[in-house]
């Protein structure tokens, strides 16, 4: 009933129309007409009085004859007509009326009276027609709401030459007056390229579908190519309605988000405080436009506030960039130490400017937290918007969580290098006197004999356990990101791994079994730690002669045995580091550390024998 661009149009303008068929049905209604007449918008641009009767929303005012709304309504007379409404909440309001033709029956335009801007008054032309220079002049009835529209509207002939133009859309291609567009084909304001896909695409739709939306390049009067979004409607008579909308700010507007976006990744990325800052430092220049850029970090030690980072902009125009610190008032320091933004669009106006030379002609403090703060200038006559401010927020934003991530991984990585140092003491302090009195032993029991052979043994076990522990704080130091991982075959490993663990343990009359085969990418030194422990656990709580069984697959393996088996209860804790009943208390802890530095699963449970279980998933699923 109502051509796609010409409904977008109405409703985009909030225009008061209701389109009346010949039965005096109501067949399509803008939200405005419904919020008038007491009707409610239904969604998808619909409202609730579509398909009713227009004599149950409209009746004539005192002063009007009845014979008069029906001409009205049948677009038998053009005169505007004096209505009453009855809506929702009871009340009758006055409305006046006037009408247009248009395909499938007549619309009419309704306005509260005393404004008379919204629609044509008394004696006003109402037949669109040629004005005798050839442009189309709309009847009144749609004239205004085409004048007003945001959007840029034109009525092309069947050749494509403009017969109407609004301000609005002589407006968006540069032009002064819509008169320097009248008469021209719509091709000279495209290259030869677009002309070409317009044709190709957008008239073929018309001409199957009677309309078609899509984006387009435009040039305007100057020459400057501009993104546009364009719909155009089939009228009857072989014409055109074109509405343009130009995107320039909606394009320039994606493209800032988007290099916010990868300032975004970039700062995630960084390792360090300063990498942090110098991408913050291109990110405000490159996605936010902002070139006179810095950024200056906490130094807790000297309470000061540093510049770490500054754009080439800033380098070029001031001086060397200064420390702020709170003895002297500064800015700078009030923004940090309140943690909130500071806007100054004349900064030399405020007595806590630290250099009131200052060629900047506006200034942004943005708060990182603990960590400092971004100071963006602008120069004189350049805006920043309330957009600019809230995308400079958010900048502000990211880079403080990129800042506090790299604080905690520095913190991290002083912390790992403190247990290397830990474990290199252990590794040399403690093993050398280990093995010292290891020999020792060795050598005593050449010669020993009785209970004195009796004391050595005790020993050797006091000695193994010493080396165990050792081993465990060693393994545990190890930083998860030095992993080296390889394709590694399980079967050998476990055998290999066994012998360790009974032989460190003492089950001699242990037995192992393993099934299956299967090949696992992992740090192989991690993996065959992680064995030897599960291997070790069995043996150290099932006893000497415990049956422990290995079952290996592509997706990872499981170590059951047919000792006394952990209680549900316990089934947690014993991962916890210091849970043994005997050794060191580290084993299952490294199992597990193990496991999750290569992004595992481990998991505990009872074997078929009622011993002990553990599962391992090595394509991290779990069980």
């Amino acid at each position: 009933m109502v051509a796609d661009a010409l409904r977008a149009l109405l409703e985009d303008q909030d225009a008061a129309v209701l389109v009346v068929d010949d039965e005096e049905t109501v067949r399509y209604a803008t939200p405005r007409a419904a919020d008038l007449v007491g009707g409610t918008a239904v969604g998808d641009g619909d409202t609730d009085i579509t398909g009713r009767p227009v004599a149950d929303l409209l009746s004539p005012a005192p002063s009007t004859d009845a014979d008069e709304v029906l001409s009205l309504v049948h677009g038998r007379s053009t005169d505007p007509v004096a209505l009453v409404t009855t809506a929702a909440t009871g009340e009758r309001t006055r409305l006046d009326g006037s009408v247009a033709t248009c395909p499938g029956g007549v619309a009419l335009t309704l306005r509260a009276p005393p404004d008379t801007t919204a629609g044509p008054g008394v004696g006003d032309r109402v037949d669109g027609g040629e004005d005798g220079t050839g442009a189309y002049v709309p009847d009144a009835g749609w004239q205004r709401v085409l004048e007003t529209a945001r959007a840029g509207i034109a009525i092309l002939d069947e050749d494509g030459r403009y017969r109407y133009v609004n301000p609005a859309h002589a407006d968006v291609y540069g032009y002064d007056s819509p008169a320097d567009l009248v008469g021209r084909n719509w091709r000279s304001l495209y290259d030869e390229a677009e002309v070409e896909r317009l044709e190709t695409e957008a008239m073929a739709a018309l001409e199957r579908d009677g309309a078609w939306s899509g984006t387009s390049t435009g040039r305007r009067r100057d020459g400057e190519p501009f993104p546009q979004a364009l719909t155009l409607s089939q009228l009857p008579d072989a014409g055109l309605v074109c509405v343009v909308r130009d995107r320039t700010e909606q394009v320039e507007s994606r493209a800032t988000l988007e290099a916010l976006h990868e300032a975004t990744q970039d700062l995630l990325a960084a390792d360090s405080r300063q990498a942090v800052a110098e991408v913050a430092v291109e990110g405000a220049v490159r996605a936010l436009d902002l070139p006179l850029s810095a950024v200056y970090l906490h130094d807790e030690g000297r309470d000061a506030l540093d510049p770490v980072a500054w754009s080439d902009a800033v380098a070029e125009t001031f001086d060397s960039p200064p420390t702020f610190t709170g003895d002297e008032e500064s800015l700078a320091w009030a923004a940090f130490q309140s943690g909130e933004l500071r806007r100054f669009d004349d900064p030399s106006e405020t007595d806590q400017l630290y250099n009131r030379e200052t060629p900047a002609g506006g200034e942004l403090i943005l708060p990182l937290g603990d960590h400092g703060v971004i100071i963006t200038g602008y120069l004189r006559g350049e805006e920043v918007g309330p957009e600019d401010v809230r995308l400079a927020r958010t900048l502000a934003a990211s880079v403080t969580t990129a800042l506090e991530g790299v604080t905690a991984a520095e913190a991290l990585r002083e912390r790992h290098d403190q247990l290397e140092r830990f474990s290199a003491m252990l590794s040399h302090d403690l093993r050398d006197p280990l093995n010292t009195a290891m020999a020792t032993t060795s050598l005593a029991r050449q010669t020993a004999a009785g209970e004195t052979a009796e004391y050595l043994d005790t020993l050797d076990q006091i000695h193994t356990r010493m080396e165990s522990l050792i081993a465990d704080v060693l393994a545990l130091s190890r930083d998860p990101a030095e992993l080296e991982r390889t394709p590694t075959d399980l079967e050998p490993l476990v055998r290999e791994a066994w012998e360790t663990a009974r032989t460190a343990t003492g089950a001699t009359d242990a037995t192992l079994t393993v099934e299956g085969s299967g090949t696992v990418d992992a740090d192989t030194t991690h993996l065959r730690r992680l064995v030897e422990n599960l291997l070790g656990n069995a043996t150290r709580h099932g006893g000497e002669r415990v049956s422990v069984h290995v079952g290996l697959a592509d997706d990872g393996f499981y170590v059951a045995d047919d000792g006394p088996g952990i209680p549900p209860e316990r089934r947690e804790q014993v991962f916890e580091r210091g849970h043994s009943d005997s050794g060191t208390g580290l084993g299952l802890d490294i199992v597990q550390q193990v496991a999750r530095s290569h992004g595992w699963e481990v998991s505990v449970g009872e074997s078929e024998a009622g011993g002990a279980r553990f599962d391992i998933r090595t394509d991290g699923t779990g069980r």
